[in-house]
């Protein structure tokens, strides 16, 4: 039986929650939270970056001031045929660019379990900033909104990166990437053979919309720039020619038109009516299952998460974390299967163009484990893509 990767932090969370299920009442502490930004290095990816995911799309994002970053993917992009075996890849990154933001004060990144909303907060130069992030399964995009308590205080600009030479560019208020898969080569091991390029010919598409309140928004080339803009709001899409259908090969129509119309079609809508539709559907399934394993020490609960865990690892004796760990299974299954392919060994998180075991679908043991909980912790719809699969 093969040992589950390090880097599989659905699959340790869910084995956590199977076996701390006997109990089911109610209360639990459902914020993770730090004092500081996650390093921005393949380290701070696995460690401390924090997951969205709408079960199709998804990001790390690592909280950091002056350039942030948006690791983000799309469960279907994949190299490899019907011949050929592959690899789950990596789609993309958006970064916010804020110069001048690297000190600040009463730093606070946190991500929700129960309302599945990453957020950052700071004060720099007498300003309070505050940035939210989710991804939306109803609107089928990523929404990142940036504010603060005084106006026109954001100047900088967006970026839109690509893992695979995708054509990208700027145009008006949107960022765009276009590219393909098909005779792309996998990186090899150094010593080792060079891997066949690959005959899978995907198409795959992002864009990034940036929308402003006051200030002006100038676009350059392959980055939109702002200056003097009371908040930022990013609409992010992305898509993949990906169909589940072995008689065309997998491959459908060019995903360009539909992540466009996603993209549009949320960029017209408020923010607070995207971030209440998000919470609401994402709540019909994470509140059907509460926790409670004993209240924990008040001096536990002051704790930052990783404080928390060190200190849980050296002492033990915190129910309340115990808890917060099997809802964060049922968070990153919700966050990873929905409507598409199902969880694979990263769930839905990749960071990397040769992922260990390639972030597939060994069917010896390792998908099983993704799944066992999933219908005892009262999440039956999201095993139908296992099942599908």
């Amino acid at each position: 039986m093969m040992a589950l990767p390090r880097r599989t932090p659905l699959g340790r969370a869910m084995l956590l929650a199977f076996a701390l299920l006997a109990t089911t009442v109610h209360g639990a502490d459902l914020s993770l939270h730090y004092q500081r930004p996650a390093p921005d290095t393949a380290e701070g990816w696995e460690r401390e970056a924090l997951p969205i995911g709408n079960g199709r799309i998804g990001a790390m994002i690592f909280g950091q001031l002056a350039r942030e970053r948006l690791q983000f993917n799309d469960i279907t992009l994949w190299t490899g045929d019907d011949q050929v075996m592959g690899a789950y890849q990596p789609f993309g990154d958006v970064y916010i660019n804020l110069p001048g933001h690297e000190a600040a004060s009463g730093y606070q990144r946190k991500l929700d379990l129960g309302d599945s909303l990453h957020t950052v907060s700071y004060q720099h130069a007498g300003v309070q900033y505050r940035r939210e992030a989710f991804a939306s399964y109803p609107a089928q995009v990523m929404v990142v909104r940036l504010s603060a308590d005084q106006a026109g205080q954001y100047t900088g600009s967006i970026e839109l990166a690509d893992m695979h030479q995708a054509h990208i560019r700027a145009s008006g208020s949107r960022l765009y990437a276009t590219g393909s898969l098909a005779g792309y080569v996998l990186p090899s091991p150094a010593g080792q053979p060079a891997a066949p390029p690959s005959a899978n010919g995907m198409d795959y598409a992002s864009q990034v919309q940036v929308l402003h309140e006051g200030g002006t928004l100038v676009s350059d080339g392959t980055r939109i720039s702002f200056t003097g803009c009371d908040s930022i709001t990013l609409i992010i899409g992305a898509g993949t020619s990906y169909v589940n259908d072995a008689a065309r090969r997998f491959q459908g129509a060019h995903p360009l038109p539909r992540v466009t119309a996603q993209v549009s079609a949320a960029a017209a809508r408020p923010w607070a009516e995207l971030l209440a539709e998000h919470e609401k559907d994402f709540h019909a399934l994470f509140d059907r299952v509460q926790l409670d394993l004993g209240q924990p020490a008040p001096e536990r609960l002051a704790l930052n998460t990783d404080q928390r865990i060190a200190t849980y690892t050296q002492q033990g004796k915190d129910p309340g974390l115990e808890a917060q760990f099997f809802q964060y299974g049922r968070y990153l299954l919700i966050s990873s299967s929905r409507d598409s392919l199902p969880a694979n060994l990263q769930g839905l998180w990749n960071n990397s163009l040769t992922p260990p075991w390639n972030s597939d679908y060994h069917t010896n043991i390792n998908i099983q484990m993704n799944y066992w909980p999933a219908e005892p912790a009262n999440l039956a719809p999201l095993v139908q893509p296992f099942f599908g699969f």
